[in-house]
Parts: C-alpha cells; sequence; structure tokens
C-alpha cells in the first residue's frame, strides 16, 4: 500500500494540541475539504465510529472507525470514502515546548485496471499536499486557540 507522511511542530502543549485535534467544532477549520459529521457512534475512543461529508470538492462521505486511542499519544483510523480505503496514523510528541503532530497515511485506492497505477502516482502527490495542508491549518487553529486562552 501507498503511504504518506507529514509533520508539524505546534507551538503548544500536547494537552492543547490534542484537544484541538479531537475536538469537532474545530474541524470545519482545519481538517482539509470538511463539511460536517453525519453521524458519531462513540468517537473518538477505540471502536468508536465517525461519519462525515466533505465539501464538493472534496473526497464525498468519509467513515472512520477508530483501531487505537492512547490520549495524548495516538490516534489511529481506518477510513473509507468513495475513491479509496486505508487507515491514518496520528502521533502526538513533545517538542522542546510545543508538540510534533506526525501524520502516516496508507491508502488503497478504489479504481482497478492499468490506468489505477498512473492514478496511483498523481493521487500520492495530491494526498501529500492535502496531508500538509491539514497539518498548516492544524497548527495555526491550535496556536490561536492556546494563544488566545493565554491572555
Amino acid at each position: 500500500m501507498p503511504r504518506v507522511e507529514e509533520a508539524v511542530v505546534v507551538a503548544a502543549s500536547i494537552a492543547e494540541t490534542w484537544n484541538g485535534y479531537l475536538d469537532p467544532r474545530g474541524w470545519s477549520t482545519w481538517v482539509d475539504a470538511f463539511q460536517g459529521v453525519v453521524a458519531n457512534d462513540g468517537y473518538p475512543q477505540q471502536g468508536g465510529k465517525l461519519t462525515w461529508r466533505s465539501t464538493p470538492a472534496g473526497r464525498g462521505e468519509v467513515t472512520e472507525e477508530v483501531l487505537e486511542h492512547e490520549p495524548r499519544r495516538l490516534h489511529h483510523v481506518a477510513f473509507s470514502d468513495p475513491t479509496m480505503s486505508g487507515e491514518l496514523v496520528t502521533r502526538f510528541e513533545g517538542e522542546g515546548s510545543g508538540t510534533k503532530v506526525s501524520q502516516s497515511l496508507e491508502y488503497r485506492l478504489a479504481e482497478r485496471g492499468p490506468f489505477a497505477v498512473l492514478g496511483a502516482f498523481f493521487v500520492k502527490s495530491q494526498i501529500a499536499r492535502s496531508l500538509d495542508r491539514t497539518l498548516g491549518d492544524l497548527k495555526a487553529y491550535v496556536e490561536e486557540v492556546a494563544n488566545a486562552n493565554a491572555r
């Protein structure tokens, strides 16, 4: 399975970063192409499920199931949408006075056949850019909330 990895250092504590990551009120601010939650059944706890919808230019309806959930350390989900499925592992580690957030995404494209290989090449770069945007926007969101709370 192809894998894409990205990371960012957030100028906030692990607790602030973790809380920002899991707060659904902020998802539309930093999750790339996020439009809204459709259903939540025990998310973000292990075994919990979340279904969300993207913006029209996004992935459609996305379903996530939590495979591992270690507070302030790890959040690991299996996901599927109309175009692909896979797993996303998000890790949180102290880095100086901030928090390093890293994501590793493994995926399978739903499309099969001779064009799938060529498509996989182009899709991988799009996924990497999406992860990069998401983590950059998460950083900005968490830092803004942390700064507002410090005042």
